[in-house]
């Protein structure tokens, strides 16, 4: 199509610009004011954005990039189409901004000074800020920009920067583009998820692709060597970056740092805010990040424990936080004045969320009494909470229930993404669905928090089937994922976690934990594990985990499934020198005469001169059990995590040692857990701590 020279639209086509691989730039004019104008052809175009009329999601996306107003962002204004014999030609009319491209800039200098460098790089930032949290068509996402490079920012002659192209490669097909130099222009600030997954890609794309930038306006290279354009594409994957000191000697550690952070492979080790770079950037900016307390916790799950924290708290006030399934709201109303009316008590309100989407919830009156409860007798599935409005209902119901139960912690809706009561054929992956819901759900509790609750923390709770961990792939995306919300915390369960998980499963799922606290620096708690084992996460570092008073110590799925309660009527007896709990036959307690015959007797606050079936005694039991696990938290507060993780492993040791020596009591595969402990703690300790 000719148009040099042509008046269209009053736009007046003066001068050629550039060409890229989808399109040509034009400089126009309209009466005294100038313009550049973008064309392209409509074959181009993505086939989901070429449909006219109530379905014209190119026109929605023009019209939202039309909506941008930034100082550091070009000013789209107008747009019409134009058909010629060939199809429709799209014409994007911006603003005309005098000065020249960053890759014109580095042609004639190579390379930039770091104090101007970051001078334009904390522009590039605020620029990218702005389209990151500008509502696109998905409201999550903002505007990613997905081509930045040094071609699209222009530096005006004040200084002033403006970033060009935004929003415009989400709607163009790369498929039908045959430019090599264009795909090799493009190439080194490509992130690794854009080559490996680029429909999925979220804002840390962009941050990655600034990383480059910044690497290269300060050594004049790009972070890898390559001749040929797969080398180049096998490097970004697989390969760490050149470190920029040696390209050039004269960048501080404090930058070089910031560009190998925002280099990295997977998202979730990146930056995960601009803030965060910028403060990272700008030393004198006194405000400070959140920091979080990591500090060891133990969280009680509740169920029917009110005389036993009434009792307990007299004798140690300080008791710390509860779990508390809001389903129990009706039916242990004294139980929940109780932690209520105590300030020391800190409150995490389960929302009983996983539970709706099995029909058993039906049998539980307490859950069917819940306001986000479907009224109609149908299960929570993804289809049921599809429509926008029905997912941001049902997080206005969720959250304002746990604010009604005065809780400190918010927590977001979840559900368990492996769910097997539910089928819809071999076309449909289920759990994608599930996974993609509750992310969902996630972002839209954290948006109603702070517009709501802003001064409450809030929690993404996270439930999964734990053998999905052993794929490193799915490990990494649920890392780059989750670290992504812009939360306080995580509560994940994982099915199943308990003294039978081979070893495997047991150390990518403890990996997982210790890698998404380790990457976001924000608490994360392990729900409903065996207390030996989540002493032994504590030691590691985790910040958290719960339980029941010595119940409620796994989470597996046929606990919805099943209509029956979920615990066992015998009394269990925390042993922490077994590093386990047993349960003991309150009438007739012999094995733990015979335990206590070969251990020897507790002499904790609650057991000490008394007679063994007092010891054994329901209420008793739940005391010792509180009064042990808050001792054993004391511990490890007070000591580095190099010195716990050796200390848990040479428990570990010490309990083999006892059971060996109560065969009449237990058989040998009754402790086996133990060794399979000892093998991952001891490869955690030296993948994490040595």
């Amino acid at each position: 199509m000719n148009i040099l020279n042509q008046t269209i639209k009053d736009y007046k086509f003066i001068s050629f610009i550039n060409k890229g691989g989808f399109g040509a730039v034009y400089k126009a004019q309209k009466a005294t004011d100038f313009f550049a104008i973008k064309v392209f052809h409509e074959e181009y175009v993505l086939r989901e954005y070429k449909k006219h009329g109530e379905n014209n999601r190119l026109q929605r996306e023009i019209e939202i990039m039309k909506s941008v107003s930034h100082e550091y962002l070009v000013e789209y204004v107008d747009d019409f189409i134009i058909e010629d014999e060939s199809g429709k030609n799209y014409f994007l009319v911006m603003k005309f901004i005098e000065g020249h491209n960053l890759r014109e800039i580095l042609n004639q200098e190579e390379k930039l000074n770091e104090e101007k460098a970051l001078e334009l790089f904390k522009q590039i930032l605020e620029g990218l800020d702005y389209l990151h949290n500008h509502k696109g068509e998905d409201d999550d996402t903002g505007i990613i920009h997905r081509d930045l490079k040094p071609e699209n920012i222009i530096i005006q002659n004040n200084g002033q920067i403006k970033i060009v192209d935004f929003g415009i490669s989400k709607v163009i097909d790369f498929t039908s583009l045959t430019s090599t130099g264009e795909i090799f222009g493009t190439g080194p600030y490509m992130s690794p998820e854009q080559i490996t997954d680029s429909k999925h890609l979220d804002k840390r794309s962009d941050l990655y692709t600034a990383g480059v930038i910044l690497y290269e306006i300060l050594t004049g290279y790009y972070p890898y060597d390559f001749q040929y354009f797969p080398e180049l594409i096998e490097k970004i994957k697989n390969d760490p970056a050149i470190p920029p000191r040696r390209r050039n000697l004269s960048i501080s550690n404090q930058i070089e740092n910031v560009i190998l952070k925002l280099l990295e492979k997977n998202p979730y080790q990146r930056f995960l805010t601009i803030d965060e770079i910028l403060k990272a950037v700008n030393p004198i900016n006194t405000q400070r990040e959140k920091v979080y307390d990591l500090s060891p916790r133990f969280l009680l799950r509740l169920y029917n424990d009110k005389s036993v924290l009434e009792k307990y708290t007299k004798h140690d006030e300080k008791f710390g936080y509860v779990v508390f399934p809001a389903n129990l709201e009706n039916n242990q109303p004294g139980l929940r004045k109780n932690i209520q009316d105590n300030p020391n008590i800190k409150i995490l309100v389960d929302p009983a969320t996983v539970r709706l989407a099995y029909d058993t919830y039906t049998d539980v009156k307490g859950v069917l009494e819940l306001p986000y409860a479907p009224n109609d007798y149908s299960v929570i599935t993804p289809t049921y909470l599809e429509s926008y409005k029905a997912q941001k209902e049902y997080v206005k119901k969720v959250i304002d229930k746990q604010i009604e139960l005065q809780a400190d912690i918010l927590l977001s809706p979840f559900h368990y993404t492996n769910n097997s009561t539910i089928s819809y054929g071999p076309t449909r992956n289920l759990t994608a669905e599930w996974l993609d819901l509750d992310c969902k759900l996630a972002k839209e509790s954290i948006d109603y928090r702070n517009n709501f609750y802003p001064n409450k923390e809030i929690y993404t709770g996270i439930c999964i089937k734990a053998d999905i961990l052993k794929d490193d792939k799915d490990k990494k995306f649920l890392l780059n994922t989750f670290s992504s919300f812009e939360n306080d915390g995580f509560l994940i369960y994982a099915d199943t976690i308990d003294t039978k998980t081979n070893e495997v499963i047991l150390y990518h799922y403890i990996d997982f934990l210790i890698e998404l606290q380790k990457w976001t620096n924000k608490p994360v708690i392990a729900g409903r594990i065996n207390t030996g084992l989540g002493l032994g996460l504590l030691s590691l570092g985790l910040s958290g985990f719960t339980s029941g008073t010595a119940r409620f110590e796994s989470f597996y799925e046929d606990l919805y499934k099943e209509s029956s309660k979920a615990f066992n009527m015998y009394t269990r007896y925390y042993f922490p020198e077994l590093l386990t709990t047993v349960s003991i036959n309150r009438k007739t307690p012999i094995k733990f005469d015979e335990i206590i015959k070969n251990i020897g007797a507790c002499d904790c606050y609650y057991c000490n001169k008394k007679a063994n079936a007092e010891i054994v005694k329901d209420q008793n039991a739940h005391l010792h059990f509180l009064e042990i696990i808050h001792t054993e938290i004391a511990h490890l507060q007070k000591n580095s995590i190099n010195t716990n993780i050796m200390n848990y492993i040479n428990k570990i040791d010490v309990a083999i040692s006892l059971y060996s020596g109560l065969k009449n009591v237990f058989k040998s595969d009754e402790y086996s857990f133990l060794y399979r402990w000892k093998n991952v703690f001891t490869k955690i300790k030296d993948k994490h701590y040595v």
